[in-house]
């Protein structure tokens, strides 16, 4: 790049404060000659969390730096993984995320959402891929990551809105010249699991090393493995007691089941309100408990690990056109095939269907069915009624899984002028940038509920009997196609199998949808200090200004059936179309107070400003106030301020009202722990017969509640103040220690109505708690069926919640000379003392520090760290890592469950590189060294019976990688 010129006096702490910007995670360089610097030759760089390009490479805030190395010593193909290992990170979105999911990876810094972290490449804001906002990371040309910066805090004064919780920088290589060509395979000690990814990149200089051009290709294809493949997941689990009060966990499933299930008051009280039908069209109680019972087995076909395919291709190139000036540009394409598969379609439904003389259903069963669920028309009068209504669960097993293929595409073009102003110190960088998403989803196994109910009544004559043919089958009493490629055939709903393949395809219906991303970005900042002008005793003062303006759309279109709710199987999603763009602008100093004294080596401030017009909210301000006190070389003082903002994404303001199933139980269920006669009361005062109230009648499906939710054009930002007071030791030259404070608290945090489902519905039946019971806001908005099984929750979004995060984050590391060879051992970790929420004004604050559970979700251990101990010699390098997950409880105190406490975890990984000459490497590794194998939960587990993205499902697993560079 163009050289600078006028800064041999900035050049006072280089190299002696290098630990105090950043922790740095990577593998030691253990082959470096000393040099001194030569102040013509040393070059301003720009960290992320500043614009200010500095020599010293200081920063106020912590931020960690993950090194190309640990990608290769760890085998992260997908660049989640790896940052998912973090203590600064909560898990998001990974490769065991199949419901819920999205064929997406997500990256979330102090598990404060995923909307709240921005992620940046080369300092510019990613594109988006969902209309909340969220990248995928799967977008990032992993084959060029140079490194991974991780600032957390606060920085909307530098980056702009999103980045309350912080920001994960991707750097990408520059100047690269040469072939480097990567392969690597990773599998499982069980022969499965599999990860093939290859990449190849080339570069070289032109025009007198003028320019740079490289471009890099890269492959992953990932393998499928179904929860029946590891003993964890292969069995759905609930809780259950035996009859000595002991908690275990028992073979569970789902109520809707392949034979069809019945649960009501009204049958025969030996069947304890549940019924499922044989094969022959009788009918018998459900089994509801025990070893072996009546729930069907949903988890054997669900997806462990998604399977991928995935094409990225980046060119990157600059040139300079004079000594003062350098065009560049960046064109970046990735597309990520990953399908997810559940279960077959579990349909729940109010059906009225034929049941007098109905030869699907066994003459007894029809008077069971009579008496309990039966109309009041009785045509030939036999005491059977002509009809019955009732509230069906059905597995569709003959209709075949549900499978979701997600293919998702990105395109981007990024294109500037960067440069100086003749010799000056000062320097500028104009871009644009715009970029495109694309998912097309098709869905299968979905059913159209308007013929699953027109295929249950039959055709009959006058006095009331089915009209048989002369093989006796009978026919549709609507024999139209309603919408189906084929007319309507009856459905034998009454017994596992009974489904015949004409009922299957007329049931069938193929839903599809396409959503785009777009954004455009404009932007254009100077920098520079005011060494011509005037100095600080500490320096001279460093300035950044400039203005930013994006433009950002998002359209989802989904197919019919999607859009209306009319099929059973995945979630009805309707149409959502938004847009917004915002003009923002800026300015930044570094300002160097003392500089050189006794007991002040350096003492310095950083400061930043920024405005922000929205189409959708207004002015919004953020600002910036942070600055250290370098006592001496050994021991540093950094403190930060700052007013962090988060305008409402598109799906926030624009999205209608859609489904979703989170964990939430029915508190006038069977499960309800409190089943008092207060309770009672609010039960049936809201809409509960009193026959059902604490009967198997109104447990949730699978344990997951209808949840109905949507946007709110009327939201405004989020703000937040972020502060970090840390401690800078460098005792000796291989010795630097770090201890860092943060403060986060946000508020007008959007939130759904009352904190969501779950704490919706324990406030509304709380008769202890005076925000809830009959006639109040909590119980207005869930609606139940007439049988009183909760129809679905309505959760609408609002500026109404409120967060609060504080803890400690530690940096150690540490070089000497051990056996011959150099030793490098590297601590990261964070001890969460608060992470905490208010869902709204007067509700209860909900600390999730060091919990996990329906109301906090992951795992939030107080204390996690990530440890690394890195050796080489010659041409051999070997890393042992150490992560350990601390010890959660469950955050439902009024419910008690088989795994209340998950202890701590210990995870090793061992790995090494070989350098076979000046051309090639060769690296191999084992992850989870000791097979730990993860927790089994019922009733509050994730998916899988466990939380697969914190603890480890896969097992054992072994690695290698060749790579060859020319």
């Amino acid at each position: 790049m163009f050289k600078k010129s006028k800064i041999a006096t900035s050049i006072k702490l280089a190299g002696a404060l290098s630990f105090a910007a950043a922790a740095s995670i990577s593998a030691p360089v253990f082959a470096q000659e000393d040099a001194q610097v030569d102040e013509k030759s040393v070059e301003k760089v720009q960290v992320v969390g500043s614009r200010i390009r500095k020599v010293d490479f200081v920063s106020n805030a912590p931020v960690a730096t993950v090194g190309i190395e640990q990608f290769e010593l760890t085998n992260s193909v997908n660049t989640e993984a790896l940052l998912n290992t973090l203590p600064q990170t909560i898990p998001g979105l990974d490769r065991s995320s199949n419901n819920p999911g999205g064929g997406i990876a997500t990256v979330d810094l102090r598990g404060l959402g995923t909307n709240r972290t921005l992620v940046l490449i080369d300092g510019i804001r990613a594109v988006p891929s969902t209309s909340g906002g969220t990248v995928d990371i799967n977008t990032i040309p992993a084959a060029l990551i140079e490194n991974v910066e991780v600032l957390t805090g606060g920085a909307s004064a530098v980056y702009g809105s999103d980045a309350v919780a912080g920001v994960v920088n991707f750097s990408l290589k520059k100047n690269f010249e040469g072939v480097d060509f990567n392969t690597s395979f990773e599998t499982t000690e069980e022969g499965d699991a599999e990860i093939w990814n290859g990449s190849l990149t080339l570069g070289g200089n032109f025009a007198d090393d003028r320019g740079n051009v490289v471009v890099s290709m890269q492959y992953t294809e990932r393998s499928a493995l179904f929860a029946d493949s590891r003993a964890i997941s292969s069995i759905a689990l609930d809780d259950a007691t035996d009859e000595n009060g002991n908690l275990f966990l028992e073979p569970f499933g789902s109520s809707g089941v392949p034979g069809t299930s019945i649960f009501t008051a009204g049958l025969p009280e030996s069947f304890n309100s549940g019924a499922i039908f044989n094969q022959d069209g009788t009918i018998r109680p459900f089994v509801q408990g025990g070893a072996t019972n009546d729930f069907y087995n949903f988890a054997p076909v669900n997806y462990l690990q998604l399977p991928q395919q995935r094409h990225n291709i980046t060119a990157m190139g600059h040139f300079e056109v004079s000594d003062t000036a350098e065009l560049y540009m960046r064109g970046s394409f990735a597309n990520s095939d990953v399908p997810q598969q559940l279960a077959a379609t579990p349909i729940f439904q109010t059906s009225t269907f034929t049941l007098d003389g109905n030869p699907f259903i066994d003459p007894s069963a029809q008077q069971i069915l009579s008496d309990a669920v039966g109309g009041d028309v009785d045509t030939d009068g036999d005491g059977i009624a002509d009809e019955g209504t009732a509230f069906l669960r059905r597995r569709l097993l003959e209709v075949g899984p549900r499978i979701v293929e997600d293919d998702n595409t990105m395109f981007s073009m990024l294109g500037g002028l960067r440069g100086s102003f003749g010799d000056s110190a000062w320097t500028y960088d104009a871009y644009f940038q715009t970029g495109r998403v694309n998912q097309n989803s098709i869905q299968l196994g979905n059913v159209n509920r308007g013929r699953f109910d027109q295929a249950l009544l039959l055709a009959t004559d006058d006095n009331g009997d089915v009209i048989l043919d002369a093989n006796g089958n009978p026919s549709c009493a609507d024999s139209g196609a309603n919408g189906s490629i084929v007319g309507c055939a009856p459905m034998n709903l009454f017994g596992e199998g009974n489904i015949s393949a004409d009922a299957a395809d007329f049931l069938r219906t193929r839903v599809n949808s396409t959503s785009e991303y777009e954004q455009k970005l404009y932007g254009f900042n100077i920098s520079g200090d005011t060494m011509d002008f005037f100095e600080l005793p500490g320096g001279p003062v460093g300035l950044a200004f400039g203005f930013e303006r994006r433009e950002e759309s998002f359209s989802f279109d989904p197919s019919q059936d999607l859009a209306a709710g009319t099929i059973a199987g995945f979630n009805g999603s309707a149409p959502v179309s938004g847009e917004f763009d915002v003009n923002e602008y800026f300015i930044e100093a570094y300002v160097p107070l003392v500089e050189g004294l006794e007991f002040a080596e350096l003492i310095d401030l950083e400061l930043a400003y920024r405005y922000a017009d929205w189409s959708t909210v207004g002015g919004v301000d953020a600002f910036k106030v942070a600055g250290s006190w370098t006592i001496n070389d050994v021991v540093r003082v950094r403190s930060s301020f700052n007013r962090a903002v988060r305008a409402p994404n598109i799906g926030e303001l624009f999205s209608p009202q859609n489904e979703g199933f989170p964990s939430a139980e029915d508190p006038c269920s069977s499960q309800a722990s409190d089943q008092s006669a207060a309770v009672s009361a609010i039960c049936t005062a809201t809409g509960v017969p009193a026959g059902a109230v604490f009967t198997p009648t109104l447990d949730a499906v699978s344990g997951q509640t209808r949840q109905v939710s949507g946007g709110n054009p009327n939201l405004q930002e989020e703000s937040a103040d972020t502060m970090s007071l840390g401690l800078v030791i460098t005792p000796m030259d291989d010795l630097n220690v770090s201890i860092d404070y943060f403060d986060i608290e946000i508020e007008d945090a959007v939130f759904g109505f009352g904190g969501g489902t779950n704490n919706v519905l324990q406030t509304c039946y709380d008769p202890e708690n005076e925000l809830g019971g009959v006639g109040s806001a909590f119980c207005d908005v869930v609606n139940r069926r007439p049988d009183g099984s909760i129809d679905f929750v309505e959760i609408l979004s609002q500026n109404v919640g409120s967060i609060k995060l504080t803890g400690f984050d530690v940096v150690a590391d540490y070089a000497a000379e051990v056996a011959g060879g150099n030793m490098r051992v590297n601590y990261l970790a964070t001890y969460t003392t608060e992470s905490s929420f208010q869902s709204f004004a007067g509700s209860d604050i909900v600390d999730c520090a060091g919990t996990f559970g329906n109301t906090c979700g992951e795992p939030t251990p107080e204390y996690v760290h990530r440890m690394t101990v890195s050796w080489g010699m010659d041409d051999f390098d070997a890393q042992l890592l150490w992560r350990f997950i601390g010890a959660t409880e469950d955050d439902d105190a009024a419910e008690v469950y088989f795994q209340e406490d998950t202890g701590s975890f210990s995870y090793f990984d061992l790995s090494g590189t070989y350098h076979l000459g000046e051309n090639y490497r060769l690296n191999a590794g084992i992850r989870n060294l000791f097979d730990r194998e993860a927790p089994r939960f019922g009733g509050n587990a994730e998916q899988s019976n466990t939380y697969p993205a914190t603890y480890d499902v896969f097992g054992r697993t072994y690695f290698v990688g060749f790579t060859a560079s020319f």
